[in-house]
């Protein structure tokens, strides 16, 4: 098969697109044909080796998620079928042509979704999912800052928010992307590289402050997420996409009696209770009642470029591999 790997840690340069053998199957396994391969941050990480825990063999091949059709199906495997359009979460190696996946990590794909719209969903959405709904609890009524709406947590996290009835702040660092998020649904959406977010969330909130808060960035931003927080506000960082040492000013969360949580999806994964919840994600975009955004699809032998667009920060929504 055809894969996008690298041999060693390093820049988006370190990619090969070449040959490498095809998975073997298990009898609880399914051998998915790939046509769409979400890319996430972390798989950037990944790349550069700074992503933390284990370092991977080589060849390496990233990829979380990816849709496309069954292609065969272990012995064990009796509820899947040759043919079937299912969506998958995997440790890694979806940059592929094929993956072979546990028949527990897939899900078939409503009819009124894509392939590219259905890689595009696991990873950013059960993120700002279990983050707002599961660790935040967020209530209607209640406000919520999202930071980085433009990327593919904030804009999961944008629509989450308002489909529980809160009401949505968000950040995104260009004028076109603001505007997308309020198309989302955000009420407010502020350009942080002409802008301070802070004291137009207070503004917003009638000096009050968010009760919740899904971060992203780190440093400095997240400094200003929790002078922005009410009391009793609830904080849930999901990335550190600045990279900053910087840690939580606990004084300045006690003071206002608030809680911290760091939220992991691969984690979450290890404890189990994924699947479902990913089940009920699908469903409320199959009835629109929420939407992926698709940036920009890729072919697959233009990993690198690939790579390289979503650490530009040019997207807004999800960048998609196909290979």
């Amino acid at each position: 098969m055809k894969a996008a790997y690298v041999k060693q840690f390093g820049s988006e340069d370190a990619f090969i697109y070449g040959d490498l053998p095809d998975p073997q199957i298990g009898p609880k396994h399914v051998l998915v044909r790939v046509k769409a391969a979400g890319i996430n941050r972390g798989d950037l990480f990944r790349r550069e080796g700074t992503y933390p825990g284990a370092a991977p063999s080589f060849p390496f091949v990233p990829g979380w998620e990816v849709a496309g059709t069954i292609e065969a199906v272990g012995s064990e495997v009796k509820d899947r079928l040759v043919g079937q359009r299912v969506v998958a979460t995997l440790a890694q190696g979806g940059y592929a042509e094929l993956v072979a996946v546990h028949r527990a990590g897939t899900i078939p794909i409503p009819a009124s979704l894509s392939f590219e719209e259905a890689a595009s969903i696991p990873m950013v959405f059960l993120t700002s999912w279990f983050a707002l709904v599961k660790v935040a609890r967020i209530e209607a009524g209640e406000t919520a800052l999202i930071q980085s709406g433009g990327s593919g947590v904030g804009m999961a996290g944008i629509q989450i928010a308002r489909h529980l009835g809160a009401k949505v702040i968000t950040t995104a660092g260009t004028d076109e992307k603001t505007a997308r998020a309020l198309a989302l649904g955000a009420e407010v959406a502020v350009n942080y590289e002409r802008h301070d977010f802070l004291p137009e969330a207070m503004r917003c909130t009638n000096n009050a402050g968010v009760n919740v808060v899904l971060e992203s960035v780190g440093g400095a931003v997240l400094t200003k997420s929790i002078a922005a927080l009410a009391p009793l506000g609830r904080l849930v960082i999901v990335g550190n996409s600045s990279r900053s040492a910087e840690k939580p000013d606990l004084a300045a969360l006690a003071a206002k009696n608030a809680s911290f949580n760091q939220f992991s999806l691969g984690r979450q994964m290890g404890y189990g209770g994924v699947i479902p919840e990913l089940e009920k994600i699908l469903d409320l975009c199959a009835r629109g009642k929420m939407k992926t955004v698709v940036d920009r699809v890729f072919p697959l032998p233009e990993t690198a470029a690939a790579h390289r667009y979503l650490a530009d920060r040019k997207n807004f929504g999800k960048v998609i591999l196909r290979p």
